[in-house]
């Protein structure tokens, strides 16, 4: 009897959890966490310089600014973001490699159904772990707060802002990791997916931003330091709302998402 799609992708979700980069990848960010905790810590035992600094850990409002402020949340961004990579592109990545991907096409043998599956299953887990460890990331400065720092102006709005924030964060987190996951099904290779999502990010856009400004609104960049504030970019040229960034961000990936199964339905797969 066929597996239902929804069964298909807690398999899915279960084979991802049980790689070794996987689990390692969160050990690691686990573990930084932790480290960032001791020094914020550390850091906050002096009275006099933690007062000069409004900007500090320390004091729990500087968690979130909101309005595009740099804030102790948005130094995580980075680390989830890089992280989503490495491990959506792996996930699709090493199954050609390891040449498995036959194997996975005996148990299900419904291409489009495995890859629907395989692409549910990254966004679900990226979601999930990418919220949790942003709790992680904070819970570790909380020590800082409690002995020499201060809770003052974290209202209940401040509180629905920063909630608000970690699951945008983690929808980024989320949209990176399919992304991911869609280019290493296209490339069947995981650094060929990590080498081209850097090279457009790095290369690509910077030129495009640099050469014609006014084609930066349409930039993965752009877009993606739109919605995590959700507020307008200040330093730019040009106007656009975060709903219109997070629906182009949407749609890069739905393209990328329909690419990769268009490649895996037609393309030879014992040839891979």
């Amino acid at each position: 009897m066929k597996a239902s799609l929804v069964h298909l992708t807690f398999v899915e979700m279960c084979r991802a959890l049980h790689r070794r980069l996987v689990r390692w990848m969160i050990v690691l960010a686990v573990s930084l966490s932790a480290l960032a905790g001791v020094i914020v810590y550390l850091t906050s035992r002096d009275p006099a310089a933690l007062a000069r600094e409004s900007t500090h850990p320390a004091h729990m409002v500087s968690w979130w600014g909101g309005g595009g402020e740099d804030s102790f949340l948005l130094t995580a961004a980075l680390f989830l973001v890089v992280g989503a990579a490495i491990c959506g592109a792996s996930v699709a990545g090493a199954e050609w490699k390891a040449g498995t991907i036959t194997t996975a096409l005996t148990w299900e043998p419904s291409r489009r159904r495995l890859h629907a599956a395989r692409m549910a299953s990254a966004a679900i887990l990226a979601f999930t772990i990418g919220f949790a460890l942003q709790v992680v990331y904070l819970a570790a400065a909380v020590p800082a707060v409690a002995l020499n720092g201060t809770t003052a102006g974290t209202s209940g709005r401040w509180w629905a802002g920063l909630l608000l924030a970690m699951t945008r964060l983690a929808l980024i987190t989320s949209l990176v990791a399919v992304m991911a996951a869609s280019i290493a099904t296209i490339g069947r290779n995981t650094s060929a997916a990590l080498i081209a999502m850097a090279a457009w990010a790095l290369v690509v856009e910077r030129i495009v931003a640099g050469l014609r400004p006014q084609l930066a609104r349409f930039m993965i960049g752009e877009n993606v330091a739109t919605v995590i504030p959700w507020t307008q970019l200040t330093s730019v040229d040009f106007e656009r709302p975060p709903i219109v960034a997070m629906a182009a961000l949407v749609g890069y990936l739905a393209v990328v998402v329909a690419l990769a199964a268009a490649s895996f339905t037609r393309r030879d797969v014992v040839a891979g």
